[in-house]
């Protein structure tokens, strides 16, 4: 995505411009301090041990998103309200650029 959709023109620009990019790496094994780990509880009741960051952000995702898939975009305002439909991969530039300008149209409502 950030190699063929996010490198071109139209998409990069309102990014640069418009957007504050936080990315989450759920692949990312470095241990969190024993103060940050946690035990996430599961709506099906069974827990997950939270000890490195790659946990800590797919438990965020999960929780938030009701989702963990990769990748996932979510345009938030400033109270972590949605701006429009979370998504996932697509390989259509246009269509990705739609998505974002729908936020950015939403977010100044």
């Amino acid at each position: 995505m950030e190699e063929q959709v996010w490198s071109t023109t139209d998409v990069y620009d309102i990014l640069l411009e418009d957007y504050v990019i936080i990315s989450l790496y759920v692949d990312d094994r470095e241990e969190l301090r024993e103060e940050e780990q946690f035990q996430y509880l599961r709506p099906n009741g069974t827990v997950k041990d939270i000890e490195d960051i790659g946990d800590k952000w797919t438990a965020l995702q999960t929780i938030n998103f009701q989702n963990n898939s990769q990748p996932y975009y979510a345009l938030l305002n400033h109270d972590m309200g949605l701006l429009n439909h979370p998504r996932g991969n697509t390989p259509n530039e246009d269509e990705y650029f739609k998505w974002l300008k729908t936020g950015l149209d939403n977010f100044k409502k």
